[in-house]
This record gives C-alpha cells, sequence and structure tokens, in this order.
C-alpha cells in the first residue's frame, strides 16, 4: 500500500495561536510537514515586550502592544492552555513576563522551535488553484534581508497572526490641530512618561481602565473619557470621568457634553483592527471588523484549506484558541467535516444577522464578550470536531471574576484562584 503523502502546513504567526496550532499539527507528524513563520526574533507574539514604538530597525512596524507594567486581566487559572498548567506557586494574576515564560515553556515541552522560522516578514499568500485542489504560494524575506525573497508551495496555510498590532484610531474633529502628544494604547509603554501631565484617557475597556490608573500615580490630572453606561463603583474618584471626546483645539479636548479641558496628552485605548497585509488583495474581505467569508469564525468558505485561528475578541483567550487549534487541525485532516460552500455561507450570514436584531453594533461580528457567546461557541466548535469542550468550571469561574473585577476595580487582581473539580473552584490565600 502507498505511504499517504504529507500535507505541507504553513503556520504564520507563533505567538498563542502559533504555538497552539504547531503542537497540535505536530501531534499528527505522519500527516503533516509544518513551517512556521515569525517575523520577531523570538516566538511569543505581542508577549515579547519591548521599549520599542513605531518601527523597529529594519522598518518594521513594532506591533506589541505591551507596557511596562502589564499583568493578565484574567487570572491564569482562565488563561492557560488545557492540559499544560502554570506552575503551582504563580499567583493568579501575572506579570507580562511569566507569561511569556509560560510561553517559551510549551514550545520547549512540545519541542515547537524546530519549526519554526524567525525574523520572517511574510510577503504574499496567495491561492494556486488547480482543477482538483488549491495549494498555496507563500513568499516571505528575512527581515534583515528584505531586498530577498523566498517562495514555498503549501497545501494549507493557517493564519495567526494575531488582532492586537493594528491601532483602531477615532475620528475626532481637528484632531491634526492638537500640539500635545497623540498616541495609541498600543504606543504606551512607562508611567513616566505622562509625569506631571494632563492627561485624556479615550476608551474604558480594559487597557483604558488599566492605563488611567497607572498613569494617576505620575500625571497631573487623568480623564476617563468614554461612553459606557455604567462604571466600577471602585473607579478611582480622583480621575475624572468624562463623555467621549468629538472635538480637539490647538491645546484643548472637547467633550460630547459641550466641556472642555487643558490637556497635555491624549492616549487612545479604542482597540484594534483585523489587518492581514500579506493575503492577496481580494481574498477576503473585511468591513465594520467583520472579517469574510469565514465559515465559524475560522474556515475560509471558498478556499478551505486556509484556516484563521483567533479571530474572536474579548474571550478567555489561550484555552479557546488551543480549542480552535485543535479544530483548525480536524478541518485539514478531515475529522471536522464542512458543509457545502452555500451552506456556510448561509450560516456565517444568519449568525450575524441574528447580532444585528439583537442590537448589537456592526462591529461586534466576532466580539466574543457579550453573555455565554463564547461559552456557546466553545461547544459547537467541539461537538463539529468531536473533542470535548471546555469544563463548565471555566464559564462559572468567568463570571465570578468579572463581577470582581467590577465592584473591585482597584483590588481584583490581588486575588488567587484555584480550579478544584470540572465544575468548582476557590479562593485561596497567597
Amino acid at each position: 500500500m502507498a505511504t499517504q503523502k504529507k500535507q505541507r502546513v504553513c503556520v504564520i504567526g507563533c505567538g498563542p495561536a502559533g504555538l497552539c496550532s504547531l503542537k497540535h499539527l505536530s501531534l499528527q507528524s505522519d500527516k503533516f510537514e509544518i513551517v512556521a513563520l515569525e517575523r520577531n526574533l523570538w516566538p511569543g507574539g505581542l508577549w515579547n515586550y519591548t521599549d520599542m514604538t513605531g518601527k523597529d530597525e529594519y522598518g518594521i512596524p513594532v506591533h506589541s502592544a505591551m507596557y511596562k507594567r502589564l499583568k493578565i486581566n484574567l487570572p491564569k487559572e482562565l488563561q492557560e492552555f488545557p492540559g499544560f498548567p502554570y506552575p503551582s506557586d504563580w499567583v493568579s494574576y501575572i506579570t507580562r513576563d511569566q507569561c511569556l515564560e509560560y510561553l517559551n515553556d510549551f514550545m520547549d515541552f512540545f519541542d515547537l522551535r524546530k519549526y519554526i522560522k524567525t525574523n520572517t516578514l511574510v510577503r504574499e499568500v496567495r491561492p494556486i488553484t488547480a482543477t482538483d485542489k488549491t495549494q498555496w504560494s507563500v513568499t516571505y524575506s528575512d527581515i534583515r534581508k528584505l531586498g530577498e525573497t523566498t517562495e514555498e508551495v503549501f497545501d494549507a496555510v493557517l493564519i495567526c497572526n494575531g488582532h492586537d498590532s493594528s491601532p483602531n484610531m477615532p475620528d475626532i474633529a481637528d484632531m491634526e490641530k492638537f500640539e500635545g502628544k497623540i498616541i495609541h494604547s498600543r504606543d504606551y509603554r512607562h508611567i513616566e512618561s505622562f509625569a506631571g501631565q494632563k492627561v485624556a484617557v479615550l476608551g474604558m475597556h480594559y487597557s483604558g481602565e488599566d492605563i488611567a490608573i497607572q498613569i494617576m500615580e505620575k500625571a497631573k490630572r487623568v480623564y476617563a473619557c468614554h461612553r459606557r453606561q455604567t462604571m466600577s463603583p471602585s473607579f478611582p474618584e480622583s480621575i475624572i470621568q468624562k463623555p467621549t471626546i468629538v472635538r480637539m483645539t490647538e491645546r484643548n479636548a472637547v467633550f460630547a457634553d459641550g466641556t472642555e479641558a487643558e490637556i497635555d496628552a491624549l492616549i487612545c485605548c479604542t482597540g484594534f483592527k483585523y489587518k492581514f497585509p500579506f493575503l492577496q488583495e481580494g481574498l477576503i474581505d473585511i468591513e465594520n471588523e467583520r472579517v469574510t467569508p469565514l465559515y465559524k469564525h475560522m474556515v475560509h468558505i471558498d478556499y478551505p484549506s486556509l484556516v484563521f485561528v483567533g479571530i474572536p475578541k474579548q474571550w478567555n483567550h489561550f484555552p479557546h484558541i488551543h480549542e480552535q487549534s485543535r479544530v483548525a487541525v480536524a478541518v485539514l485532516d478531515g475529522t471536522a467535516p464542512l458543509p457545502s460552500k452555500e451552506e456556510m455561507r448561509k450560516e456565517s450570514d444568519d449568525e450575524y444577522l441574528r447580532l444585528l436584531e439583537e442590537g448589537k453594533p456592526l462591529r461586534y461580528a466576532h466580539f466574543f464578550g457579550d453573555g455565554d457567546r463564547q461559552w456557546r461557541f466553545n461547544k459547537e466548535l467541539a461537538a463539529w470536531a468531536g473533542i470535548e469542550p471546555l469544563p463548565p468550571v471555566m464559564e462559572k469561574l468567568n463570571d465570578f471574576v468579572m463581577l470582581e473585577r467590577f465592584n473591585n476595580l482597584l483590588g481584583f487582581n490581588q486575588m488567587c484562584y484555584k480550579i478544584t473539580g470540572p465544575d468548582s473552584f476557590e479562593i485561596i490565600e497567597k
């Protein structure tokens, strides 16, 4: 009997999504030949901290949004890869350094480094369609030799480049007139940069809250500008809450209620845009932050051997991308069967229409931070691919943590947890 030819699979990006995908592909090394491309010197994605912002020494945009004093905003019990726990003696809310150490331990434990080409900038991914199947041309360069390119052909491509590197800058009237400093949160690094200044922080989701609370230690005054209906009852009174900014003058921010304030700096914590600059033009469409045509936020409907891992936002990232990467491999090896293109497109469109009928904003196509959406989606994926869903304790602990964060914004990340069973956890002392 002839030996079945291995599928050549290219993994683009070696942050958490790429590393999980490598792990699950490598567990079936008899079926897959794997090459992973990472543009940084080290794997780990945005968890690789750098003081640099803008562009690096090679002229490549710095994509890490890590800042010096960042801690993860969920306990490690909700941000680990199933079956690979963090060290038990670490507190629940770990630092960015500890998270990167964990990712390095994961790489070494599963011997993943041998698949990874670092310092590699992907230039183009384009389909090569024959009569019976689609293959993929992937062109890339060593970032130290950008004048040289290499092309390889693969049977499948997993897109794992993340979605927290292309800033979504707000459209504020007369923004260009402002004479102070304007940055996106991606380029925030140190609280000392705002010492003695009057600072407006626009956007009060997780990063906005955290940055505003941090810089109030050094800043002269901090304005928290947002559209939220309710803020944590423990939000610091020393931070002045204002509605969103509608206009800028040379020195002032003008707010939606007509008031204004003199400021020295504006930090825009306004999220990120999906961006896949290496995909051939026309391969995907992005409108109102909805990436199409994708089935279950993962599989390209017209080219099912192009699979995205990590598209959803605002969910328990590590465990869910672990599950998604398992599904991606199941799609490639055929154990997760795909419906017809017409059925996949209809399911995708129907899901989006339901969101809009529920009153969700247009940009919420891939937003999983509402209610139990992330857990329902996990069960869908598990049933489709024939794998175990995440245990119910994940949802139970997540609900507890979210409520604790709301009620105790300044102290929630001092708490420690221990998962005691598939449906139970306890608060512990550290």
